[in-house]
C-alpha cells in the first residue's frame, strides 16, 4: 500500500512539476497558427519557414521542403478558410526530452479542393518557444497530379 501511496506521488509531482515549468497555453498556439496561417495565405515559403522547428530540419531537408511545399501549395491552390477540426494537448516526460505536445488538425478550403492538416507542435519544458515539429497534408486533390 506504501509502495502504491509513494509511486502515485512521484508521478503526480512529475505531472506536476512538467506542467508547470511550461507557460504555454492553447491560447498561446491558436495565436501562434492564426499567424502561420496568415502567411500561408501570402504564399510564400520564406515567411513560414521560420514556423518549424530545427528538430523537423534535422529530419526533413530545408529545400527538399521548400519544394515539396512549393508543389504542395501549387496543387491546393490559395487558402481560402481554416477550420479546426480537433486538437490535443499533451504533457511528455522522455529521456529525450520533456514539454508540451500540441496536435491540431485542420479541415482547410483551398481554391483547388480541401485538405486535411495535421500540425504537431511541441513546447521544450521551460520555454516559450513554439515550433511545428511535423506536417501533414491529405487531399484528394494530390490524386489528379
Amino acid at each position: 500500500m506504501f509502495k502504491n501511496i509513494l509511486l502515485f506521488s512521484i508521478i503526480f509531482g512529475l505531472f506536476i512539476s512538467c506542467n508547470s515549468q511550461n507557460n504555454v497555453s492553447k491560447k498561446d498556439v491558436d495565436a501562434f497558427m492564426e499567424g502561420y496561417f496568415e502567411k500561408v495565405k501570402q504564399n510564400n515559403f520564406y515567411l513560414i519557414e521560420s514556423y518549424y522547428s530545427d528538430e523537423f530540419y534535422k529530419t526533413t531537408d530545408k529545400n527538399n521542403w521548400e519544394d515539396l511545399y512549393s508543389k504542395i501549395h501549387l496543387a491546393l491552390g490559395k487558402l481560402i478558410s481554416i477550420e479546426l477540426e480537433s486538437w490535443n494537448i499533451q504533457s511528455t516526460i522522455s529521456t529525450s526530452g520533456s514539454g508540451r505536445s500540441f496536435t491540431f488538425v485542420y479541415n482547410n478550403t483551398y481554391e483547388n479542393g480541401k485538405a486535411k492538416e495535421t500540425i504537431n507542435i511541441f513546447v521544450p519544458r521551460g520555454s516559450d518557444d513554439i515550433k511545428i515539429i511535423g506536417h501533414n497534408y491529405n487531399s484528394n486533390v494530390f490524386l489528379i497530379f
